[in-house]
């Protein structure tokens, strides 16, 4: 079992508290965001946006794996030519990226995107054709599977890769005010997971270790609230509820919306790891926290983390 995080920031640049658990957990490699790939209107194609900055030099111990990141709209709006051409930029990037003498990189790239039986034939298409590009030659090639992917694999087929990448959070009804926690339940975990042995790719496995705000005015979903620092008080509560009119940490809140705080609970995490791990046919495995920021780790002791781990050995 191998162990990593996903870092998942424009600019790389490890705080002490990274640094520390890094080591404290003794991880050697990192899945690292080089960039998104995104519809430009203006243009209309395909250009690469939040591309990364790596303002520190990686530890010289930290394997890197470069991931890209692929919207939708590329998918709809390209056609197979422009798909070729988007394969041959998506590679030459990651080639110029790679240049940085202080990357040690894996031999592993990795490919990230939400496809819909809509885009599925589209985002297949650009697979293969990445497959044939210099940057991609020699290299284990992975895709993420989001657990709708899994469930419903007769309708969004499976990608052609070496593996793929079982992402397991955003699992519940983010925008449905009933819901409890749309991050991670393992009620709702069980309704994906039935055939999982069936499935034909090796799979890693990423478990989730953020929280967030989801933000309602009465029943209706107005949008996720990222990096809010909420007071002692609220800090306790699954809901808070603004009665007036404020402004918190430049978000600007109306009297009765309200937030419902999602959070990646050890003990729901471990359990999710433990049976899915009950499940898993590959005897080699990667296990991917995400992600890696030192706000999310001061949620959690070393113990806690090791356990996710360790639910896979």
């Amino acid at each position: 079992m191998q162990r990593s995080f996903y870092y998942w920031k424009t600019v790389f640049n490890l705080s002490p508290k990274e640094n520390e658990t890094l080591a404290q957990l003794n991880v050697q490699q990192l899945y690292v965001k080089f960039f998104d790939v995104d519809w430009d209107e203006a243009t209309r194609a395909a250009n690469p946006v939040a591309k990364s900055i790596f303002q520190q030099k990686p530890p010289s111990h930290l394997t890197i794996t470069p991931v890209v990141f692929i919207t939708q709209e590329p998918l709809q709006k390209l056609d197979s030519q422009g798909l070729k051409v988007l394969a041959k930029n998506i590679s030459s990037l990651l080639s110029s990226m790679s240049t940085n003498d202080s990357l040690h990189l894996s031999s592993e790239v990795q490919l990230d995107c939400d496809w819909t039986v809509n885009t599925k034939n589209q985002y297949f298409f650009l697979l293969n054709q990445l497959r044939k590009e210099p940057f991609f030659q020699n290299k284990k090639v992975s895709a993420t599977i989001r657990l709708h992917q899994l469930k419903f694999i007769t309708q969004n087929g499976v990608p052609p890769v070496d593996k793929g990448l079982l992402m397991c959070y955003n699992m519940g009804n983010l925008r449905h005010p009933q819901t409890k926690n749309s991050i991670i339940e393992e009620e709702e975990l069980k309704k994906y997971i039935k055939n999982l042995e069936e499935y034909p790719l090796p799979l890693d496995i990423a478990l989730p270790i953020f929280d967030w705000y989801i933000l309602f005015e009465g029943n209706t979903y107005k949008g996720l609230v990222r990096d809010f620092q909420p007071s002692a008080e609220d800090a306790q509560r699954d809901r808070v509820l603004f009665q007036r009119d404020t402004i918190i940490n430049g978000y600007r809140f109306k009297s009765d919306q309200w937030l419902r705080h999602e959070t990646s609970d050890p003990v729901v995490v471990r359990a999710c790891a433990e049976r899915i791990s009950k499940k898993l046919k590959a005897k080699e495995v990667t296990v991917i926290l995400y992600h890696l920021d030192q706000n999310n780790l001061s949620k959690y002791n070393q113990n806690e983390l090791e356990s996710f781990y360790n639910s896979f050995r």
